[in-house]
């Protein structure tokens, strides 16, 4: 499954609806502010980033919260599981699917 990094700052509010909207839609990310971490500062740099929000999909970037290229590209939900309430990460483009959940080894379907 892709790994979702936000590229954010503390200040933007277009940062802010785009951790609302992974949130709703129960997409996993690492969020990291530039304002805060060099790292992440130049990783844009190096990937010709200039804004936020900006998405690492994968290999791929998406520069602000165009929300349906966002979920094109994410292939994962995070669902928790009925039991014990554990965040699991599943595939999204397997379709049906059974999940045991690693903590309480309770077995469930998902979409």
């Amino acid at each position: 499954m892709k790994d979702v990094t936000l590229f954010t700052t503390q200040t933007c509010p277009h940062c802010k609806t785009a951790k609302a909207f992974l949130k709703q839609n129960h997409i996993q990310y690492v969020e990291k502010d530039v304002n805060y971490d060099a790292a992440a500062q130049q990783e844009m740099t190096r990937r010709g980033i200039r804004g936020v929000p900006a998405f690492i999909i994968g290999d791929d970037a998406v520069i602000g919260l165009d929300q349906a290229k966002v979920l094109e590209l994410v292939d994962h939900r995070v669902v928790a599981c009925p039991n014990c309430q554990a965040k699991l990460r599943v595939p999204t483009d397997k379709g049906k699917i059974s999940v045991r959940c690693p903590k309480c080894k309770t077995s469930f379907e998902t979409k």
